[in-house]
């Protein structure tokens, strides 16, 4: 041996004609032999377990991230789907003396030559069932799902597409079978009215409701005309629950109580033309500067 050299590194020097298996395994006993030398050794339960506990988190992060994605992607078709119905019913308005198509399903062929503009991505019953989800609130009766305007081959067999005065000029067409929206200046006999009006229910159309509502105001905005730019005239409720957003709720007399709580979102087209997302109870929107 040579001096002041470890046992272990004389081992590992080959000697001539000395094979180097037998090196290893000298090497390896006098490894085992000194104190504190560990010979490797696999996972424990422990460290399996963990490592399997994190793969599971970072799989549930990326599922979540996904499905938030694919929401975020169906809202946006769904915007550039309502932006172009909004500007067709514009161009109508201009080409009828500023009066309002008595169905959404009218401004096909003519201002609208693609069905699919109809029908939102999020809508499970695909444009051919409720505009307005029977879950959506907890005290939605069957008159709160307004199926007086559903302009779909659901609101056919239910026997609505009707105008309050009937006629082929007046009634939805019905070569457009399917149809995700709320469209809210129908033609059809409003199942409500705004206080103040001097109209009973089922004696007005939803237009003229409305107009009276975007002129005269409401117990919501103190009897203030609203904006034309807040006021939705095509509502998509289908993505309720993909999204919150914060509002203020109304009292039993509809009027916007001062504190703010998490709403369900909508997709609207303003009278306007512009589309935004607002909450359920659209009246209750926050206002500039409020969080």
């Amino acid at each position: 041996m040579y001096p002041n050299t470890p046992l272990s590194v004389t081992f590992a020097r080959r000697l001539p004609g000395q094979k180097r298996g037998c090196i290893l395994r000298r090497l390896q006993v006098t490894c085992q032999s000194k104190s504190g030398c560990v010979s490797p050794a696999g996972f424990t339960l422990i460290e399996m377990l963990a490592v399997i506990m994190i793969i599971g988190i970072l799989v549930s992060s990326l599922a979540f991230s996904v499905t938030k994605a694919r929401a975020l992607a169906r809202q946006a078709d769904c915007k550039s789907s309502m932006r172009q119905l909004g500007a067709s019913i514009l161009i109508y308005r201009s080409d009828h003396g500023s009066s309002n198509p008595p169905w959404l399903s009218r401004l096909y062929p003519d201002y609208v030559d693609d069905l699919h503009l109809f029908v939102c991505r999020s809508d499970p019953s695909h444009g051919i069932g409720r505009t307005r989800a029977a879950d959506l609130t907890d005290t939605d009766s069957p008159t709160q799902q307004f199926p007086e305007i559903i302009d779909n081959a659901y609101g056919t067999t239910i026997g609505m597409r009707k105008a309050l005065v009937p006629g082929p000029a007046n009634d939805a067409n019905l070569n457009v079978n399917a149809c995700s929206y709320s469209y809210e200046f129908s033609a059809a006999p409003s199942s409500w009215v705004v206080a103040g009006s001097g109209a009973s229910a089922n004696a007005i159309t939803w237009d003229a409701n409305k107009q009276f509502q975007l002129l005269y105001g409401d117990a919501a905005s103190s009897n203030q005309p609203y904006s034309s730019s807040r006021m939705p005239m095509i509502r998509c409720y289908h993505h309720y629950n993909e999204g919150r957003i914060n509002a203020h709720p109304p009292d039993a007399n509809y009027r916007v109580l001062p504190q703010i709580q998490s709403f369900a979102i909508t997709i609207n087209v303003a009278y306007a033309g512009n589309v935004y997302v607002g909450p359920l109870w659209w009246e209750g929107a926050l206002k500039p500067g409020e969080q």
